[in-house]
């Protein structure tokens, strides 16, 4: 059962060589079999009824996300299996299969999953009880993203793990969706798919691609959301303020279904447009030097890079590791040059760099702040989405190594490793440390004589100075950026390319003052040393993967007033990429000049680190923005919830009930004609609360701590005629303190008599001074 039909490889048909997605790939093969399956699977057993024989994991895992990294580690062991070919994952594999199938048996529907009341779920939305909001669906936490998990999970154990078990199991989980479904209208249905629900579309297009069933097709195309689709596809992006990755799962079905139409399909065309549309606004508008994107897991304001380069919560993981896969699904279509550089660019820094190379622990936020830090997973502990993301995710290198052009083949990535092409009779190894050396060696050993061309890319990084067959100079003709060595293969070729790679200074996209600096297709950093680290390794906190440490000044990171910004750059050690950095640094109120080393950004861990860096021809310009940064963070903000965010809401253990969220623009809200409540972490000192509310003139709510009606300390702003912004303040008194548990205030907005509460924007728990 293949798992690419185009121009990409199989997983199994490409093995890594030594080097640092070798070592990535290893730590998350290790995790994986470091997971005990019998709690993992206590959800799936306590759904169907069964009694299981372990605890279940804590975390996400006992927190109403229960079973979600169950699919995810399905599909970890069928993939890492068909990379290495270690027998252990395979049995692991059927293990999970069978206590799967046997609780799938005992519910007798079809349906499997770790959602608490899971079965119950199709049941009500059957009968059309529907009670959507951005992360909740009839009471649960996205169950549909959950229990897209596990369907993602038995289709790669199909494809990748080679079992025909899992393809009847989840051929029986599609049944029972569609038994669901069978009756709901097409408006029901975009209800349903207003909490996230992953990429349970492009789940349903691969499988109906894979036992050639139109019904699970259509079901694909039925469950598009078209909330997304419909204004990309007509040109508009609206992916301001949006949660970046219940997005970006929902694109790779729009990319299947356009690839995978019959010639003539109306729809088609709609979903190529909207794909489109999402590939442009996100690699060209919204995409850093790493690869990743989003703050706080939210796409920001285009125009507008400031969030970004100032909150801990920078780039999410699961983000980067769901466009490297659109990527690949792009350059299984066809060629794509800007398909292989952001998986270039994902794979040689975010990806690699999101799992620790020594000790294991996956990464969930990679902050773009100056001087900030990130934090690493604790085993059997965290089960963030990110764990699961990772334990899987590190075997998409293997994918994009290579591709081909019918038997012509493409050498798309520079890394050490192996590809036996089969069909073709083809074994071809390319040996490389670049962009730490300059060359790049390919063997290739045909088992018959072939005519074929070979085609290596010549990336916008680097100068081809030079090929050779057999050690042979040849003339190169390179066309649209590959070097093609056209011949009859017979035996064994090698062919040597020699590549001079270039320094750039990359600016953020919106044209602000910032730069990265890239030596090839390596993304460097300087190292920020190790004070502070709170939370390196993730503790028990519902909130441990985020960077809760002391965030530096961001006017101590260094300006580079050079023009251009790569001339303040100097090699000391290009074996190494070690380079020098002149800047100029404030010290007692004065700019002066000050060297930063820098280095490969995916080697820095367990410190702090900056990969951008403030420039200006005109530093003083610059200081005076930098700032004017950290004067707004001058009242320390101790706890904050945006309202209307999905991660930041539920790290902060939102309920509610009668409650809507929205959000357009970049500005996210939440309101109620009952009540909902967050629970915030509350200092030892002295502290207050700010709430930003905006009002309508039938607004009515009482604001509550701890159960306490809380009584304003100070009104900021009040709407005119009782419309608009509303911000007022409220002590934390002893009396508040001594009502609820230690360390938190429980922040609850009921509105008066069923009338609206008018809508929340944020909640902040603020240290004060003096």
């Amino acid at each position: 059962m293949p798992s690419t039909t185009g121009r990409t490889f199989p997983l199994g048909d490409v093995r890594l060589g030594p080097g640092p997605f070798a070592v990535a790939q290893q730590r998350a093969l290790e995790a994986v079999l470091d997971i005990d399956l019998d709690r993992l699977l206590a959800p799936f057993l306590a759904a169907a009824g069964l009694d299981g024989r372990a605890e279940p994991y804590g975390d996400w895992e006992s927190g109403g996300l229960d079973g979600h990294i169950g699919g995810h580690v399905l599909s970890a062991h069928a993939k890492l299996w068909a990379v290495t070919g270690q027998d252990v994952l395979h049995d692991r594999m059927e293990h999970l299969l069978d206590v799967l199938e046997r609780c799938q048996d005992a519910v007798g529907t079809g349906y499997v999953g770790g959602v608490p009341d899971g079965p119950a779920l199709g049941e009500e939305l059957a009968a059309g009880l529907i009670d959507a909001d951005l992360f909740a669906l009839n009471g649960r936490w996205v169950p549909v993203y959950n229990l897209h998990k596990t369907l993602a999970g038995l289709v790669d154990a199909a494809t990748h793990g080679r079992s025909v078990r899992a393809l009847t199991m989840a051929t029986r989980w599609a049944d029972w969706w569609l038994s669901v479904t069978k009756t709901l209208t097409g408006e029901q249905v975009e209800q349903i798919l207003t909490a996230e629900f992953g990429g349970l579309n492009e789940a349903f297009v691969e499988l109906g691609a894979l036992t050639g069933r139109e019904d699970l097709v259509a079901e694909g195309r039925r469950l598009a959301h078209h909330r997304l689709l419909d204004p990309l596809a007509d040109g508009g992006d609206p992916l301001d303020g949006l949660h970046a990755n219940t997005q970006i799962p929902k694109v790779l079905g729009y990319q299947r279904l356009a690839d995978l139409a019959p010639d003539g399909d109306p729809g088609a065309e709609r979903f190529a447009a909207a794909a489109d549309a999402f590939w442009s606004s996100v690699v060209e508008r919204r995409t850093l030097a790493i690869g990743g994107n989003s703050v706080r897991e939210h796409f920001h304001p285009s125009s507008d890079f400031t969030e970004v380069m100032t909150d801990p919560e920078g780039p999410e993981t699961c983000n980067t590791h769901n466009m490297v896969e659109l990527a690949r699904l792009r350059l299984d279509r066809g060629h794509d040059g800007t398909a292989v550089e952001l998986a270039e660019r994902a794979l040689f820094n975010h990806v690699v760099s999101s799992v620790h190379p020594r000790r294991g622990g996956f990464v969930y936020f990679t902050p773009m702040r100056p001087a900030h830090y990130r934090v690493y997973s604790r085993p059997h502990l965290s089960m963030w989405c990110c764990v699961g993301s990772g334990l899987e995710g590190h075997t998409r290198y293997n994918e994009l190594v290579y591709t081909h052009d019918g038997p012509d083949l493409r050498v798309e990535l520079y890394t050490p490793s192996v590809l036996d092409w089969t069909e073709e009779g083809l074994r071809v190894e390319l040996s490389t440390e670049l962009p730490f050396r300059d060359e790049a060696r390919v063997v290739v050993t045909s088992a018959s004589p072939r005519a074929r061309t070979l085609r290596l890319r010549v990336p916008s990084w680097a100068e081809l100075v030079g090929l050779s067959v057999d050690d042979e100079p040849v003339d190169a003709a390179v066309v649209d950026g590959y070097a093609e060595v056209a011949r009859t293969w017979s035996g064994t070729t090698a062919v040597t390319v020699r590549l001079a790679p270039r320094l750039v200074a990359e600016a953020l996209p919106d044209g602000s003052g910032w730069v990265a600096f890239r030596y090839g297709p390596v993304v460097l950093a300087s190292r920020g040393g190790g004070e502070d680290l709170e939370g390196l390794v993730a503790g028990p906190d519902r909130m441990a993967h985020v960077a809760h440490g002391r965030k530096m000044p961001v006017r101590r990171s260094g300006i580079v007033a050079a023009q251009p910004p790569e001339s303040a750059v100097s090699a000391v050690d290009e074996r190494t990429l070690t380079f020098e950095l002149q800047v100029l640094r404030e010290r007692s109120g004065e700019l002066v000049p000050a060297t930063v080393l820098l280095e490969p950004f995916a080697g820095i861990h367990d410190e702090r680190y900056s990969i951008y860096f403030a420039a200006d021809a005109d530093p003083s310009r610059a200081l005076a923005t930098l700032r004017t940064l950290d004067d707004a963070e001058t009242t320390a903000v101790f706890d904050k919830v945006t309202a209307g965010e999905q991660q930041p809401e539920v790290d902060h253990g939102f309920t509610g009930e009668r409650t809507k969220a929205g959000g357009a623009d970049g500005i996210h809200w939440r309101s109620t004609t009952a009540w909902f409540e967050y629970r915030l972490r509350c200092p030892d000192g002295a502290a207050l609360v700010r709430t930003r509310f905006v009002d309508r003139v039938a607004s009515r709510r009482r604001v509550l701590l701890n159960g306490r009606e809380a009584v304003t300390s100070r009104t900021l702003t009040e709407p005119a005629d009782g419309e608009g912004l509303a911000e007022h303040e409220y002590g934390l008194t002893e009396a508040v303190r001594e009502a609820g548990a230690l360390g938190e205030v429980v922040f609850r907005v009921e509105a008066v008599d069923g009338a609206d509460s008018g809508d929340l924007l944020a909640v902040e728990v603020l240290l004060q001074q003096g």
